[in-house]
């Protein structure tokens, strides 16, 4: 690679009433020339703040908050450089990780994209890589692998992609409003024939969580979405049949859990299954009312 690889890389970051993590941010994206930030309507604060502090920086102002997957695409689409380093507001990367992740897309001329192993601030290996959601492995303690591996899925808070590579199989599926966008992103680069790879001598410190808060409404919104979006990738990638059971095994276990956690008192459960039951409702309403010769999903069509 010519010049400096760092002038090689944008730094696309997606925020979302994180004006709190203002600061950490603005020291760890200092370091890199080309910055997009896009705010997915926050109205927080935060893109103001983040311009003081990173005035090099392209800060994009959605007015609402159109998921990950819809403001990281936009972010790519304002990049020039070869690569996209997508990286979450909690998430830091240091220089030395970031030439490695560079040097190992440079040695795999087929790979699409590489992740580095990301770790908590209490230096607990976080799971980076994975089978594909649908496969059934043994399970096992997750172990950071020895050498550069090939996976179906890579954690999303740290993804340096080829910026081609991205736009070849259309980035993101912004169907998926929140979770599994990084399972759908890595199988459909695996389908175009390129590979997802985790670099462990790359490494990233990731927070996780400390981005939307937690409140009861953020805790319901999750839980839904999370639960919408594992009913389009079974959907997607199991099929119809497949998808449909996950709806009605979660809307029958949803009926008796919600009030029997509030009973407990347990309001993480309470909310968790109330979302996921008010998600699986939903989906099975859209489902009852749609055209059943379009019940097959694809790319592009409505869940």
């Amino acid at each position: 690679m010519s010049g400096s690889p760092v002038d090689q890389v944008t730094v696309v970051c997606v925020t979302y009433r994180s004006a709190r993590l203002a600061e950490t941010m603005a020291a760890t994206l200092c370091a890199f020339p080309h910055v997009v930030i896009v705010d997915n309507g926050s109205g927080d604060g935060g893109p103001a703040r983040l311009r003081e502090l990173l005035p090099h920086a392209r800060v994009i102002e959605r007015a609402t908050n159109g998921g990950f997957g819809r403001a990281s695409n936009e972010g790519v689409r304002a990049a020039t450089t070869p690569f996209v380093l997508l990286l979450n507001p909690d998430c830091h990367i240091d220089m030395a990780s970031l030439a490695r992740l560079l040097d190992t897309l440079q040695r795999y001329p087929t790979a699409g994209l590489v992740a580095p192993q990301s770790w908590r601030p209490d230096g607990t290996a976080q799971v980076s890589y994975r089978q594909a959601f649908f496969e059934r492995v043994p399970r096992a303690p997750y172990r950071v692998p020895d050498a550069t591996c090939s996976a179906k899925w890579l954690h999303g808070c740290c993804l340096l992609i080829r910026t081609q590579a991205f736009a070849r199989i259309g980035g993101f599926d912004e169907q998926f409003f929140l979770y599994y966008e990084d399972d759908d992103l890595c199988l459909r680069m695996h389908q175009a024939g390129l590979e997802c790879l985790l670099e462990p001598a790359a490494n990233a410190l990731h927070v996780g969580g400390a981005s939307s808060g937690g409140s009861a409404k953020v805790a319901f919104v999750k839980a839904y979405h999370y639960a919408r979006s594992r009913h389009l990738a079974i959907r997607r990638y199991q099929g119809p049949k497949a998808a449909l059971g996950y709806l009605v095994r979660t809307l029958l276990g949803g009926v008796p859990a919600v009030p029997l956690y509030a009973l407990l008192l347990q309001r993480d459960y309470t909310i968790r299954w109330f979302g996921w039951t008010c998600a699986a409702a939903a989906s099975l309403l859209r489902l009852a009312a749609a055209d059943p010769s379009a019940s097959g999903h694809r790319p592009g069509s409505q869940p």
